[in-house]
């Protein structure tokens, strides 16, 4: 009797790496492996269709992704490159093309609330980018904007770094400490500092930026009072591990592994020091005499309707 006849399917996807690792290690990368993603055109993704199991429960007929062989040298496929490239190009069709100047035109009676009624248009265009998603743009409306309320406060400053080109905004911080206090301005602009390391690959930022809106675990609110439903949180969770396989995929190929884990642990621990931040923020925004004349999406942001 072949041994391959009583082998399960598990036994035999294995042997079949196996062989495909020893073929990889023969041969040379080819060419296009190390094409620069501007030279791939923008490509519609096909879009995927979801249907229900039940009503509570929604599953989608293929994999969000194809689990794919990528060698030993963990090269980007072109489906990979397609993918980060459209990514790049929507972000660069939607958000400002500079950064807020608004700021540049305070002056030292300029209120609170005036600061987060012009920051409004920097998260519409965040916003505008999560809708070019496809993953994003197919969910239920209603965890759209449970997404957007709990966690677009987390990442907005990875997006005003993007704007910025890396660079910290010199009139912030006077004006930052009279709102709120000066520990709160020094401890932000150290956690944008630790992400300067990546003033080169602002691609990087961008696709964190994916991954962190489908977080469900950032969303839970500091109200006891309130909490958030989700119609169908399972396919939250398989989008963001689907972006970040493509993160760690991206990262192996910038930097070697080391680099690329400690690149994660970076991206991670500043998300997390934003959040504490923003939790000091949302305090004072919530305290404050004026908060009536908050634009309605910043009022919905920092938990005020």
């Amino acid at each position: 009797m072949r041994k391959d006849w009583i082998r399960t399917e598990e036994e035999k996807q294995s042997r079949q790496l196996i062989k495909l690792t020893k073929e990889q290690k023969k041969i040379n990368i080819p060419p296009n492996a190390q094409q620069s993603l501007v030279t791939f055109p923008i490509v519609l993704r096909r879009r995927k269709r979801l249907i229900k199991k039940s009503t509570r429960q929604e599953f989608v007929t293929n994999p969000i992704y194809d689990i794919t062989f990528c060698g030993v040298n963990h090269i980007l496929h072109d489906d990979d490159r397609i993918l980060l490239n459209n990514i790049n190009n929507a972000y660069q069709l939607i958000v400002p093309k500079t950064g807020p100047s608004y700021i540049n035109k305070y002056t030292s009676l300029t209120p609170l609330s005036q600061f987060l009624n012009d920051e409004s248009v920097m998260h519409e265009s965040l916003i505008n980018f999560f809708k070019c998603i496809p993953e994003f743009k197919q969910l239920d409306k209603n965890d759209q904007v449970i997404l957007i309320k709990s966690n677009l406060i987390n990442i907005i400053h990875l997006h005003h770094l993007i704007m910025r080109n890396f660079q910290d905004c010199p009139n912030i911080g006077n004006h930052m400490s009279k709102w709120i206090n000066e520990d709160f301005h020094n401890r932000m602009s150290r956690t944008h500092r630790y992400l300067f390391r990546f003033m080169n690959y602002p691609l990087l930022l961008k696709l964190t930026l994916i991954i962190f809106i489908f977080s469900i675990n950032l969303s839970a609110s500091s109200d006891i009072n309130q909490f958030y439903k989700y119609n169908n949180s399972r396919i939250l969770f398989e989008y963001q591990n689907y972006y970040i396989n493509i993160l760690w995929r991206y990262l192996n190929c910038l930097f070697d592994e080391k680099e690329a884990i400690q690149s994660i642990q970076i991206i991670v621990t500043q998300i997390l020091r934003y959040q504490l931040l923003m939790v000091t923020m949302k305090n004072s925004v919530q305290q404050s005499s004026d908060c009536d004349q908050f634009h309605s999406l910043m009022k919905s942001i920092f938990g005020l309707s």
